[in-house]
This record gives C-alpha cells, structure tokens and sequence, in this order.
C-alpha cells in the first residue's frame, strides 16, 4: 500500500517565510513614519479643539479667556485674565515629540462675541514636519499643513 502526503515541503515554506520577512522589514519604517504623522496631526487637531472650546467658553459665559502655553510647547490650557486662575478641565497635554515651537508674542484672548485678539500663528511640529494653526480676527480658527 502507497501513501502520499499532500502539503508543504521545507523548501517552499522557508521560501514564503523568506518572503514575508522582506514585506514586513519594509513596511514597518513605513509604520513608523505614519504612526509619527498621525501623533503631529492629532497635536495639531487637539490644539484646535482646545481654541474651539475657549472661544466658545468665551460665548457661553458671556465673559473673556485666556490662552496659555507652557515654556516647553508640550501643555496648554485656558484661565480667567481677571483672576488668573486656570481652567482645570481645559489642560491639555501634546502627544510625545509635539510641541508648540511658536505663538504669538500676546497671549492669545476671546472675548465675548468670538472675537481673538491679538490674531496669529500657533506652529506645532515633530522633527521636520509641522501644521499651524491660525486663528483670525474674528475668531475663525484653522488647521494647515506647512
């Protein structure tokens, strides 16, 4: 009586694990990279819900906020301009790697209508990439690529 095995020989699987070794080598930099443009955009994006908040706080309470950032462009948060006094549950905290690398020199303040003054620039970057985020005027707030 004969029997024959179907299945793999040795030789065809180390090949396609041969082969799998290459894709995944390649496409793990890619990961990373990706992993590291999705932390930069996500800072970007925290940054604009956070001004979303303080101008609409601003609305709401029928009074003015302030914006502030820490010396290293890793934490923000609102506070009363007349009393100084933070807004707990506006701290916000940048993903690893992101930081705010320039503001404007003012802080920046909304008033009761919405309005911003002084109007700027906030850069946020990681490595050599970087969004900004631009508040005008009037208090329309944007997220760009640079």
């Amino acid at each position: 009586m004969h029997r024959k095995f179907q299945g793999y020989s040795l030789v065809e699987l180390v090949i396609v694990i041969a082969c799998t070794a290459v894709f995944v080598s390649a496409a793990v930099p890619n990961f990373s990279r990706l992993q590291q443009q999705w932390a930069l955009l996500g800072g970007a994006r925290i940054l604009e819900s956070s001004m979303q908040w303080g101008r609409m706080h601003a609305i709401s309470a029928n009074t003015s906020v302030r914006f502030q950032v820490d010396n290293a462009g890793r934490m923000f948060y609102w506070d009363d301009p007349a009393t100084g006094n933070r807004y707990e549950d506006s701290v916000r905290y940048l993903p690893w790697g992101v930081r705010i690398v320039s503001k404007p020199q003012k802080q920046l303040r909304f008033f009761q209508h919405g309005n911003a003054v002084p109007a700027g620039t906030y850069k946020i970057q990681r490595e050599a990439e970087s969004y900004s985020v631009v508040v005008s005027p009037g208090g329309r707030i944007r997220v760009q690529k640079n």
